[in-house]
């Protein structure tokens, strides 16, 4: 009786078992590649980084001379008479080659050059930030999915748990060594286990899905078995990595060349009161017949001085002057940030590779604890409730040290991220 009781219940609950199906498998590497490649953020980042680039290509080009080619042809049905050759004519071709340079500008192209440079180290800065960015957000999904598949397994082991000790339990009741009390309540554990398992899968499912939205592909992508780190590679002195970090951040530097750019903008704004000489020359070729015979050159210094411009450089002088104040506390407050960010993301790393420790010692307790229960249970020296107990303790106890590794290798990504740099190989 007892057997056929704890098949059927074995067999109704089978379905629950059944884990989420993931369309492929990924490691941390893959996961982290292909989320940099098609993370709108990314893309974003990437594409800030053209433009500075473009800026910068131009603002260059402003160094060289400009060259301009034209021609023309008109035509008209009525003849007009031309004083240059006394004849008349009804057609004209011309053509020109002009070139200009300008000779001095008071060093406000060298000004937006600087500008320009500024720009790019800050959108590459900015570029890198989003990288890590990137990387410390699918590393949390990489490692929740890692994690809620090591707890659909707990969940699992905690079911088949609770059916052997529903058997056990319907065994001593036909002996007589148990109550009937002692059937009911490993029955209810047996429920208990399944509506576990059924949330353990619900939340798998999830973690599958938001991964694979991550690396861009549209179904449930699982993460590598056993993918949860143990340990964390050793970490350098506190003033190692504040140093390290005051070099690398992408934070700090995109500070600095945000100050560097508001710096060069202010100095653009002061030289606009400095005069401008351009020198301008070219060659016109023109005649009534094709192709054209006549030709002229033509040269040309001009200077520019700007009188007044109705306070014109002026606002503009108090504009950068304000947006470099406020440049430059952003730069003193991203160096300070990024100091508390390290000494707390390194404390961090080492609080959860501790705890790690702490979880793997309770799960060999709760086992080792659940082995005496099952020992005094079968003599009659304990309760079910006692066993029970013991059980459920077991599994939140590797629950738990599924939650300690997620939470380590989390604090990891977050660490290179402050840090600007990896410090770990899946990378």
């Amino acid at each position: 009786m007892g057997v056929a009781l704890a098949s059927l219940l074995c067999a109704v609950p089978a379905a629950a078992q059944d884990a989420p199906v993931a369309a492929r498998t990924v490691t941390l590497r893959e996961a982290l590649e292909l989320a940099r490649a098609t993370a709108p953020s990314m893309i974003a980042a990437q594409s800030a980084v053209d433009i500075a680039e473009a800026n910068q290509l131009q603002t260059r080009g402003s160094l060289l001379p400009s060259l301009t080619a034209n021609g023309s042809y008109s035509n008209s049905s009525n003849e007009r008479f031309d004083q240059s050759t006394g004849r008349l004519v009804s057609q004209n071709y011309s053509a020109a080659l002009q070139a200009g340079y300008d000779i001095f500008t008071g060093g406000r192209r060298l000004a937006q050059l600087r500008g320009a440079g500024a720009d790019v180290a800050a959108a590459e800065a900015n570029r890198r930030a989003e990288w890590f960015a990137t990387t410390l957000v699918t590393t949390q999904a990489f490692y929740g999915a890692a994690a809620a598949e090591d707890i659909v397994r707990s969940a699992q082991q905690r079911l088949e748990r609770a059916r052997q000790q529903l058997v056990f339990a319907q065994t001593r009741l036909d002996v007589g060594t148990a109550t009937q009390s002692d059937v009911l309540r490993a029955e209810l554990e047996v429920g208990n286990a399944e509506l576990a398992l059924i949330d353990a899968q619900t939340s798998l499912r999830s973690a599958m899905l938001q991964l694979g939205r991550l690396i861009g592909v549209a179904e449930p992508v699982a993460a590598e078995p056993l993918a949860l780190p143990t340990e964390a590679p050793p970490l350098p002195a506190p003033e190692e990595l504040v140093r390290r970090a005051m070099l690398a951040s992408p934070s700090v530097r995109a500070a600095e060349a945000e100050l560097d750019s508001r710096s060069a903008d202010r100095l653009e704004s002061l030289l606009a009161y400095a005069p401008t000489l351009r020198l301008t020359g070219g060659y016109d070729w023109f005649s009534f017949d094709f192709p054209p015979n006549e030709q002229s050159w033509n040269l040309r210094l001009t200077a520019t001085m700007p009188l007044f411009n109705n306070f014109g450089r002026e606002a503009a002088v108090q504009r950068a002057n304000a947006n470099r104040r406020v440049a430059e506390a952003r730069a003193r407050d991203a160096q300070i940030a990024v100091r508390a960010a390290v000494d707390a993301a390194a404390s961090e790393v080492l609080a959860a590779e501790r705890r790690v420790e702490i979880a793997d010692r309770a799960v060999e307790l709760a086992r080792e604890d659940l082995r005496v229960q099952e020992e005094r249970y079968q003599i009659g020296a304990a309760t079910i409730l006692d066993l029970q107990t013991s059980q459920v303790a077991l599994t939140d106890a590797e629950i738990a040290a599924v939650r300690t590794r997620q939470e380590l290798g989390t604090a990891l990504a977050r660490l290179e991220a402050v840090l600007g740099e990896t410090i770990t190989e899946a990378r």
